[in-house]
């Protein structure tokens, strides 16, 4: 068997075996400030203007522009709203893992009511800044400000990035769950549509018009023929394309061994989608206690808001 390599990133020892990276706090733990600490690291000015903007080059100075900045894009992560679905829509082992994710109830009209919170784009946030700033991927689109509503949830792929070095286009999907186990359940689930998922991908939003210049690396090289295209399957062969990439996350409690992650994150099996050959990333980020966590980073996010909205009026 393969050993695990090991490494240092920042705040994290990184462990990975192939092509499986889990990201472990140097200060792992239940503690208040453990979780501050992932937060301010997440969540400093820097990374959140860059995300906002989507330029890896910006840093953050203290004017009024980024404090504003700032504040909106806090309001991301903060509320959090309602949906009911059907029960014969939900598979039962979903249902299973949606019961121990969120608080379920039956409203007396054979609805669900789930609910909802913005951990899922803290999720995805977080799973961002990783593909950014550790594998060096370049973000197309990010799917947040697609949007057009703060409690909206983020619909399709949750995260569009190019690879200049590889050449190779990634369409990633994240989790944030009680455990490792409920996360690879959510991604299987997801998986098995995800075919469809890019292609709608690609025609809401890759060749979304009003998108085309703001697309960064992978515009300037793929523009013109996502645009003579009618659909992903057009593009890929006029383009050559022979191979694509699916990052996986899961931000989770529970597991937080080396051995007891990778075991489980062997449970994804890897399917060639549309033909091409398909490269899974699969990437862990132990947090120990999901509660904890969404009652600190709410805390933390209030906080961090209210201090901005202070700044830009001083101004």
């Amino acid at each position: 068997m393969d050993e695990y390599t090991k490494s240092e990133f920042n705040d994290f020892e990184v462990i990975s075996i192939n092509e499986k990276t889990s990201f472990v706090h140097i200060n792992l733990s239940e503690s208040e400030s453990f979780y501050k600490e992932i937060f301010y690291y997440f969540f400093s000015e820097d990374r959140i203007l860059k995300y906002a903007e989507n330029k890896n080059h910006l840093s953050f100075s203290p004017n009024k522009k980024n404090y504003a900045i700032l504040y909106r894009e806090l309001a991301y992560f903060i509320d959090e709203y309602n949906t009911s679905r059907l029960p014969q829509d939900i598979e039962n082992e979903v249902l299973k893992i949606l019961n121990d994710e969120y608080e379920i109830g039956d409203d007396g009209k054979g609805n669900l009511n789930i609910r909802l919170d913005k951990m899922g784009k803290i999720g995805g946030y977080i799973f961002c800044n990783l593909l950014s700033e550790y594998f060096k991927f370049e973000c197309i689109i990010p799917k947040v400000h697609l949007t057009t509503d703060y409690n909206m949830s983020v619909y399709g792929i949750d995260a569009l990035y190019y690879s200049p070095e590889r050449d190779m286009i990634l369409f990633g999907e994240s989790k944030l769950s009680r455990s490792l186990s409920n996360g690879v359940g959510l991604l299987k689930q997801s998986l098995k549509l995800y075919e469809q998922q890019i292609r709608d991908e690609f025609s809401l939003v890759l060749s979304n018009r009003l998108l085309k210049d703001n697309m960064g690396t992978f515009g300037a090289k793929y523009l013109s023929a996502i645009e003579t295209s009618i659909k992903i399957e057009d593009f890929i062969a006029d383009m050559g394309i022979k191979k694509i990439s699916v990052p996986l996350f899961v931000a989770h409690g529970t597991e937080n061994t080396a051995d007891e992650i990778f075991k489980t994150l062997s449970c994804i099996k890897k399917t060639d989608l549309l033909g091409l050959e398909t490269q899974y990333i699969l990437i862990s980020l132990p947090i120990m206690n999901k509660s904890k966590m969404i009652s600190v980073f709410t805390q933390c996010i209030a906080e961090r808001r209210a201090f901005y909205e202070k700044q830009s009026a001083s101004m």
